[in-house]
């Protein structure tokens, strides 16, 4: 019986290949014909207009410049290998987290503005430490970066909002 570092692990050795895996791979793909080595990366926006034909797949998605961006291929018959046969992905979430938002709390206002302007569903505003009812009709609305509440808050009221939003 060995006694290398290996079998210390409790691995199981196999003979052959369990997934196909190829680092010298130099395209960025994700593909069940050429996804080797799974998702890859390019450096620039530009390179990925220069994966050949062969290598593109409808929906393959790219990282660029080390996955600052994500890129996915658009489900066109024609790609003409500039950036509009690409669709950028925002997969970067950023958030304000208890934001205390601006604007005087004195009983007669009833607007308030955020730093940010959240993401649709996102926002979670407080009053007093009591979760409020966003929406038409309800304890508050957000239009863009302001809160617009039903009832004025009083002189003396906390009011705090957590969101998620997109730095553009």
């Amino acid at each position: 019986m060995s006694n290398t570092e290996f079998d210390k692990s409790g691995g199981i050795g196999l003979l052959g290949y369990v997934s196909p895996m190829d680092t010298r791979d130099s395209y960025a793909v994700t593909d069940p014909v050429y996804g080797i080595d799974g998702l890859r990366n390019v450096a620039t926006v530009n390179e990925l207009n220069t994966i050949p034909f062969e290598r593109r797949r409808a929906g393959m998605i790219v990282g660029v410049g080390g996955g600052e961006n994500y890129y996915k291929l658009k489900n066109i018959s024609n790609w003409i290998y500039d950036i509009s046969d690409w669709d950028e992905l925002n997969l970067k979430q950023n958030y304000s987290d208890k934001e205390i938002p601006v604007g005087p709390i004195d009983g007669v206002n009833t607007k308030f503005e955020l730093l940010y302007s959240p993401q649709n569903g996102s926002d979670h505003l407080y009053l007093n430490g009591m979760l409020q009812e966003s929406g038409e009709g309800t304890d508050y609305t957000v239009k863009g970066n302001i809160v617009t509440f039903g009832l004025a808050p009083e002189h003396g009221d906390r009011i705090r909002c957590s969101y998620r939003y997109k730095n553009l």
